[in-house]
Order: C-alpha cells, then structure tokens, then sequence
C-alpha cells in the first residue's frame, strides 16, 4: 500500500485497503479522503454537494469505494470506461457523445448497436470518432489516456494495476495529470489480485453512484423504475423454485470440437450474471469437480446432463457462426448427441458478460424468453426482435434521450 500523500491540493483515492492511491479530482478541485474514522473507507451514501443540480453553483462530491469521495467543480463532459459495462451505464444516462475511449472501442459498441441499440427507436450512436484505449490491439498506454483527455475515468482505479500492467505512480500520474478514476469492479467477484476486500456494488448502486457524477440522477429514477417493473413482472411468472430449471452455463470459450468444456456457476454474484440470478436459474455443475477455470470433457458433460445449455458469449456471435461452432459439434458427436438438451433442442446463445442497464434488459428478455416461452414469448433467435417483449423499447429509449 503506498503512502497517502498529504498535500492538501491532492486527495486519497483508494479506500479499503487497496493498492492505489493518489489523485486529483476532477478539473484540480479539492476532496476530502473518504475515509471513516476507524479508516476503513465506508461508503455510507454521504454524496453531497454545494452545487444547484446541474454542476454550475460549485463542487460538489460523490463516494464510492475504492475511491471515497471524489470531488467535482463541474460536471464532467467527457469520459472513459474499460468495456461496455460502465460504457453502458453512461449511455443509458444519454452520454454517448462525451464517451472518447474504451477497450476495441469501435467493434464492441458496433456490435452492442447491431443487437441492441438498434431496437431503441430513434437511437443514434457513432463509435466511429471513439478512441481504442489498447491503441497497438496488445497493451493500454498512459499516453492514450493523455491524448484523450477525458474529465473522467469510469474504472476501478485498481483495474488498471490488474488488467493494464499499470502500477501505482501510473495510475496516481494519470488521475492527477487528466482526471480522475470513478468505479468499482463488480462484473464478477474479485480475487486476492485486487488487495484487500473493499465493497462490491450491485449493477444499480453503481449506475446509482454514476447518476449523481454526471447529475442525471432523473434518468437513473427512471431506468431504476423499468427494471422493478420487469422484476416484479418476472417474479410473478416464474414457478416455484423447486420446479425451476438448471442449465449448463458453458464459457464461450469453449470448444466441442475438441472436446473441451469450460462450466460456469450462472448464479454467482456480479452483474454478469445477474439476468440468470434474477430469473432464479439453478446451476447444474454445482458440485462437479472440474480442471482449470472449469475444465471438463463429454463424459462428465453426459453424467451431468443439463437439460438446458448455454454458451456465454454466445449472443456476441451471427446465428451460422454460432451453430457452425457450438451446435453442430455438438449434435455430431457420438456423446455429444446424447445429451437431453441436444435431443431436445435446448442449446442457447448466452449473453455478453458486459451488461449496464440498456443491455440487462435485452438480455434478461431474451433469457426469459428461452426458459419460460409459454409466460413471456418465444425466443426468436440471434438477431432478431421478438413478437412479444418484455419492456418498452419506446420508453427506454425516451428515458435515454432524457424525454420522460
């Protein structure tokens, strides 16, 4: 852990134990630390400000852990975020013009805009002019960061010192240097690489947390409103737990070609799961021992026997592509075309790992839809827009463009 620096123009930014800190907040403005008195760098939902609602009557501050409280004098205008989770928030707050950097930047948001963005009437977004923050398609350069310029960075500050081969100065230059780091990691649950335990958010509390940043707390209000909605849509719908169905959730990395299967736990915490753990779905590899990062083979995928398969990732591919790679090897294979799901046709394209609020939607429908036809309508397949849908795509796509 390295050593606050205790220049009074410089602020914390790590809380809980984590090995980051340093940083100035955004446009130089001062910040206190975060920190609660026995320091263990508590959330406890103390954003406030002296601002009038819309960044111009003064700074105004926001906490969320790792970072405590990062102070703002205005509202920000531009932005990066790692990969379309939090880019996805942003674009559900109607920031899409100030988002200037993410990761493959124009082909993950193409894709998103293809499968789902399209949908959303009157729905615009150009990715064409968004830098690729892994410029040289290998490594994360500070320099990217720089040219960027962005006001904020929406990423865990520890994200770079595991994915980027940062270390701490790098994180501490760019955070003083261009802006400040504005995130937490809660795509899945974080190993002993991150440091010591600090909180893990909902998919909500931090589109929540990133509301008040960019004040569009009003948007926030009503995304949040939808997706109660739909809960207590599908809640209603689903059948008694004990009649509710395990799947084999199978990492799109898998290859049934070759034999080799990667299983996956659809329960586990974080919001790449979250339409699974919404919809109640049981895992059916509970138990089952298994190699490295889940390994297994035909024979314990046949001894299992999951009456329902799905290959994360699988929506991120066309609908030939999909059944060229998982499908028919599959049915092909002398053990594989045992298996009950192959039989009863109950093989499916999973969704991206990367979900903010827009894309949880669109996924947790097309989920529902392939689980439980008979309550919420028929899965049409990859790529297409289902005769019965889940929510409104007019209404979200009004609560983007801030008309509500």
């Amino acid at each position: 852990m390295v050593e606050r620096n205790t220049d009074p123009t410089r602020r914390g930014f790590l809380e809980g134990g984590a090995a980051v800190a340093g940083g100035l907040a955004f446009a130089g403005c001062l910040g206190g630390d975060g920190s609660t008195p026995d320091g263990s760098g508590s959330d406890g939902g103390s954003d406030h400000g002296s601002g009038n609602g819309d960044g111009s009557g003064g700074s105004y501050t926001v906490s969320m852990e790792p970072m405590g409280e990062v102070t703002f004098d205005a509202v920000p205008e531009t932005w990066v975020s790692y990969k379309t989770g939090y880019g996805d928030v942003g674009i559900a707050l109607g920031l899409a013009d100030g988002l200037v950097g993410m990761d493959t930047a124009y082909d993950e948001l193409e894709f998103m805009k293809r499968r789902f963005y399209d949908q959303l009437p009157g729905f615009e977004l150009d990715a064409s002019g968004i830098t690729n923050i892994r410029a040289d398609g290998e490594n994360i350069d500070k320099e990217v960061f720089y040219e960027m310029d962005a006001d904020v960075h929406l990423m865990d500050p520890n994200l770079p010192l595991v994915y980027f081969e940062w270390d701490e100065a790098d994180v501490r230059e760019i955070a003083e240097n261009v802006g400040p780091f504005f995130g937490n990691f809660n795509r899945r649950e974080r190993d002993d690489s991150w440091g010591e335990p600090y909180k893990f958010y909902t998919l909500y509390e931090a589109f929540e947390k990133v509301a008040r940043v960019f004040k569009r707390e009003d948007r926030y209000e009503a995304f949040a409103e939808i997706h109660d909605e739909v809960q207590s849509e599908i809640e209603a719908a689903l059948p008694p737990e004990g009649e509710r169905p395990s799947i084999g959730l199978l990492n799109g990395g898998s290859d049934p070609a070759k034999g080799e299967f990667y299983a996956m736990d659809p329960t586990a915490k974080g919001y790449e799961m979250k339409q699974y753990r919404d919809l109640g779905i049981e895992n059916a590899f509970e138990g089952v021992e298994t190699g490295q990062y889940g390994l297994i083979d035909y024979e314990t995928l046949l001894e299992v026997d999951p009456e329902i398969v799905i290959f994360h990732w699988g929506v991120t591919y066309g609908r030939k592509e999909f059944n060229q790679r998982f499908i028919d090897p599959l049915v092909n294979h002398e053990v594989g075309k045992e298996l009950t799901a192959v039989k009863e046709d109950n093989l499916y394209p999973g969704g991206t790992a990367e979900q903010g609020p827009v894309i949880n939607l669109f996924q947790t429908e097309m989920l529902a839809q392939q689980q439980y036809p008979e309550q919420f309508g028929e899965f049409p397949g990859l790529g297409e827009t289902p005769e019965e849908t889940l929510f409104d795509r007019e209404r979200v796509a009004n609560v983007v463009a801030g008309e509500f």
